[in-house]
């Protein structure tokens, strides 16, 4: 009787904390505020070029395309899994995208396309992890290596140029209005979106419920499987939409791409940007505005590297120094908590 008593007690006390429970306390986007804010004192300091017309919209442009990338990583994390094949779904995003566009297709129609692909991924993401059982680590590194193979297989070290027609979507996507590329706009209003989704609506409530406490969840009537594949579909469209957006900045950059090599390694950074943000890398806690704001204080961190001269090797450690910081503050803030 007691053990009933105390499942009853704890299934209202999840009841009532399923809205709100996701709630991630303001001390995580002031975290990255200052973060951000001392990453910009102290680079615009070694070098007065930092907040310039030539390097800001670049650090812009790339924390907006991080910024989308690890939005969908948090949706996974929150649910208590993980998805590393998102960085292969960039690349084959922006391949489809061109190679269509460039067969006659209207860039709107490819792009479709190409979050369709990306839909589809996490769709079978989500079916062999939670159908199947396989932990989402290997089931998305399996699949981060298959079409990873297959990218470099098909295309090798080939590079191509888009060719397909003018498209007011792809202006919208590429160059930039002042120092604030297009696509920043578009990253805030996505974040939007997800904000109000992840707050706002009863998917919202089954994602933070499902990675707070799946057993309690389910005993309450949330579809936890459900809810777990519908992040992963969320997460491989929005890496998707990313690649197939990577087609706007040809002309602002570069005028072709490299298909093999396509987004590789993005899937760490957009890991990182979402732990920075406070995402509790357990599940159930998770802010899309401290992500948002995480995205560009590691957009701006290495990029403050790179204008100071610091080469690749020298950048990958302090940015997993920099990773190690904020959980470490993660890590002290719970404590404070509980004590």
């Amino acid at each position: 009787m007691k053990n009933i008593l105390n499942h009853y007690r704890e299934n209202q006390a999840a009841t009532r904390d399923i809205p709100f429970k996701r709630k991630v306390t303001l001390r995580y986007e002031i975290t990255v505020i200052l973060a951000l804010a001392i990453i910009f004192v102290f680079f615009s300091i070694l070098s007065p070029n930092f907040l310039g017309p030539l390097i800001l919209p670049g650090i812009l442009l790339i924390g907006a395309e991080l910024g989308i990338l690890a939005l969908g990583q948090t949706f996974v994390i929150i649910v208590g899994e993980i998805d590393l094949s998102i960085a292969s779904v960039y690349g084959w995003a922006a391949v489809i995208a061109t190679l269509l566009s460039n067969n006659g297709f209207p860039y709107p129609v490819s792009l479709i396309i190409a979050i369709a692909f990306g839909c589809m991924v996490g769709f079978l993401n989500g079916l062999i992890t939670q159908k199947f059982k396989i932990p989402a680590l290997i089931a998305t590194l399996g699949m981060m290596w298959i079409l990873r193979g297959n990218l470099i297989g098909l295309f090798g070290g080939s590079f191509i140029s888009y060719k397909g027609k003018e498209s007011i979507l792809l202006q919208s996507l590429g160059g930039r209005i002042g120092y604030f590329p297009r696509l920043f706009f578009w990253f805030i209003g996505i974040a939007l979106l997800l904000n109000y989704i992840l707050y706002h609506t009863r998917i919202g409530n089954w994602i933070f419920a499902t990675g707070g406490n799946r057993e309690t969840a389910r005993a309450l009537g949330v579809n936890t499987t459900r809810s777990k594949i519908a992040s992963f579909v969320i997460c491989s469209a929005l890496a998707a939409f990313a690649g197939g957006a990577y087609i706007g900045r040809i002309d602002w950059f570069m005028t072709r791409i490299g298909m093999s090599s396509m987004g590789y390694g993005l899937e760490i950074e957009a890991i990182a940007a979402s732990i920075m943000g406070g995402t509790a890398f357990t599940g159930g806690k998770g802010s899309i505005i401290a992500v948002s704001i995480a995205a560009f204080a590691f957009s701006s961190f290495k990029s403050g590297l790179i204008l100071i001269g610091a080469t690749g090797y020298w950048i990958d450690a302090a940015v997993a120094v920099l990773l190690i910081l904020f959980c470490l503050l993660q890590r002290m803030g719970r404590s404070s908590n509980h004590t």
